[in-house]
């Protein structure tokens, strides 16, 4: 919960953004509730980051599914670059593991007062988002 509570802080700005989610809703089974199991969110991009323009705009997706899936961006973030941040469970004990990793590399202090440099993934325009 620490790296997603800084990568948050960073990354995430104030003002929230409307989305549309093209092919999430379908009908459920008679007597049956299908919940939405992928969660997407729109901020714009915090402007105390200074590695990223006013203007940027910032995705932050969660995926209680337990498959993969996989997303598409459309409009005009269609030909953008996309850097991603994808935290996961580090290790063999997979959501109760007590480490994290970004983009594969395990997160950890550098020193008692160095935090580690949080690298984005850069994905090319158009590219499909695959969200574990």
């Amino acid at each position: 919960d620490y790296w997603l509570s800084l990568l948050y802080k960073r990354l995430i700005g104030p003002k929230v953004l409307a989305i549309h989610v093209a092919g999430l809703q379908r009908k459920p089974r008679p007597g049956r509730v299908i919940r939405d199991k992928l969660r997407i969110y729109a901020h714009c991009t915090s402007y105390h980051n200074h590695n990223y323009v006013r203007g940027s705009i910032t995705l932050y997706i969660i995926n209680l599914h337990r498959s993969r899936k996989k997303i598409k961006l459309a409009g005009t973030l269609r030909d953008k670059i996309v850097h991603q941040y994808l935290l996961q469970p580090y290790g063999k004990d997979g959501l109760h593991s007590r480490s994290v990793q970004l983009n594969g590399q395990p997160l950890a202090m550098v020193d008692d007062a160095t935090l580690p440099e949080l690298k984005p993934r850069p994905l090319r325009p158009g590219r499909t988002l695959v969200i574990p």
